[in-house]
Parts: C-alpha cells; sequence; structure tokens
C-alpha cells in the first residue's frame, strides 16, 4: 500500500491577506453611495406606512360614526368639538377624546392621530360641517349667512353613504382643531375655500366617507397643495378642479332650494 503525504507548497497560502487602506475607504464610498441611492426609497416605503395606519385608523372612526346613530334613534353625533355632547370635547390634549361622546365605541387613543401630523395635535381628523358639524343649522337660523349649508343631524338624510364625505385630515395649527371642517357651498361662492385639506402624505388627503370606506385623494391644482402648505385660510382659486371633486362630495343629502346638490364646473 502506497501513502501520499500533502505537503503545503505555497508558501503565499500560508498567512491572511487584510484590506489595504485604499480597498477600505473604497468600500466606505460604495457603502456610502448604496445608503443615499436607497435612503428616498426607504422614506417612501415609511411614509406609504404611515398613510395606511392614518386610512386604518380613519376607517375604524367612520365605523364607530355609523354605529352611533343605530344607537340614538338615528341621529348623528355632534361634529362640533362640544363640552356637552360633541364627539370629542374642547381643548388640546388626550382627555378631551377620551371624554367625548365617540371614544365610547373605539377606545384605541392611537387611532386619533395621524403619525405624519406635524403640529402637535392629538387629534388629526375633523368630520365636515354638513354632518351635523359647524354652522350645520345655519340654514334654518340665519339663511341669508355666507357660511350657511344644508346639513343634517339625521343619518336617513344622507342620499349616498359611499358619496358622502364625512372626515378628513385637518391642519389646525392653533393648538387643536378648534372646529369642524367646513367649506363654501352656494353657487356664488364657487371655487371659495374656508378651510383647506392637509397634506400629511405629501400630495394628496385621506378622506372617510358615511358608509365607513376610506379613499386617499391626490389633489391635481397646484394651489390646493401651496394652501395646505401655507395655512390658508379663506382663499378664493378659479378653476381648481380640487374644489369642485370635494364640493360635490362634501354635501351629498337632502336637498333645499338654497343649496345646489352639485356644482358642475
Amino acid at each position: 500500500m502506497i501513502h501520499y503525504t500533502l505537503k503545503n507548497s505555497c508558501k503565499c497560502c500560508s498567512y491572511r491577506r487584510g484590506f489595504s487602506l485604499i480597498e477600505l475607504l473604497v468600500s466606505i464610498s460604495v457603502i456610502t453611495m448604496l445608503i443615499a441611492i436607497l435612503q428616498p426609497a426607504l422614506q417612501s416605503a415609511r411614509e406609504q406606512a404611515r398613510r395606511r395606519f392614518c386610512e386604518n385608523s380613519l376607517r375604524q372612526l367612520a365605523i364607530a360614526w355609523v354605529v352611533y346613530p343605530s344607537d340614538n334613534n338615528q341621529k348623528l353625533i355632534n361634529s362640533l368639538p362640544d363640552d356637552t355632547d360633541g364627539w370629542v370635547k374642547r381643548g388640546a390634549g388626550w382627555a378631551p377624546i377620551e371624554q367625548g361622546k365617540l371614544y365610547s365605541y373605539v377606545r384605541t387613543l392611537k387611532i386619533w392621530h395621524c403619525p405624519s401630523d406635524p403640529t402637535g395635535n392629538q387629534r388629526s381628523y375633523s368630520i365636515v360641517a354638513p354632518l351635523r358639524g359647524e354652522n350645520w343649522d345655519k340654514h334654518l337660523s340665519s339663511p341669508t349667512h355666507s357660511w350657511a349649508q344644508f346639513g343634517t343631524d339625521d343619518y336617513a338624510d344622507i342620499l349616498n353613504p359611499s358619496a358622502q364625505m364625512l372626515a378628513l385630515e385637518e391642519l389646525d395649527s392653533r393648538g387643536w382643531n378648534i372646529g369642524s371642517w367646513i367649506m363654501y357651498v352656494r353657487q356664488g361662492q364657487k371655487y371659495s375655500w374656508i378651510d383647506y385639506m392637509a397634506t400629511f402624505h405629501t400630495r394628496g388627503t385621506s378622506i372617510s366617507y358615511a358608509d365607513g370606506h376610506v379613499n386617499f385623494e391626490y389633489w391635481q391644482d397646484p394651489d390646493t397643495q401651496f394652501a395646505s402648505h401655507n395655512e390658508l385660510f379663506f382663499l378664493t382659486d378659479p378653476g381648481n378642479v380640487d374644489w369642485i371633486k370635494i364640493r360635490n362630495s362634501y354635501r351629498n343629502l337632502q336637498s333645499v332650494s338654497d343649496v345646489m346638490q352639485t356644482v358642475t364646473p
């Protein structure tokens, strides 16, 4: 039997070769470049996750809002921050939310706040005025008032719940979202905003509807973005296609003569 003995014949294999300084610097440069390339994608993914969280929060609040009338003779919850019977009470902090009428239907505080809300407000959302919100009954008490609009406190007055805007992200830098979200509704006030939509998620706004579903609306007119970023109230912007879109979902209720049901371009 013949035995073979293997021996190292290559002296260069007897030690490990380390990185040179130049190779190390090149590696660091490549890693830095990769991070720079990937960072926008990572930020975008993070913002998408925040938007999805926001949409889910609005959906839960919308479902709670829909359930409330079934327990209260079809009457809508008071959509104004109000210390007597509001969906939330007045003031900043978590206590006004916990003490509001809607909290017993959705006992999770984190869903009242959008993670992309830069204001520091605990509540990032407001309910639209026609749904027993700000000046909802002004057509009865002061029909000539510029904010007068046909609103309702009865769920049965909603013509098409899937087309009736319910709540949206609102940016109010006065310390908390003081009112409900409101806009002009009459033909003579066409293209005139009162409040503006918050654009926490860059190019659009999360909006819920009276049947409980949620959409993310991308805004087409640059002026809509400008108004949001610069906190412009009472803006008139002729030809704004976003105004038409919002106006026709803002009020989808049983009609009366002083307020048109829809507005055309």
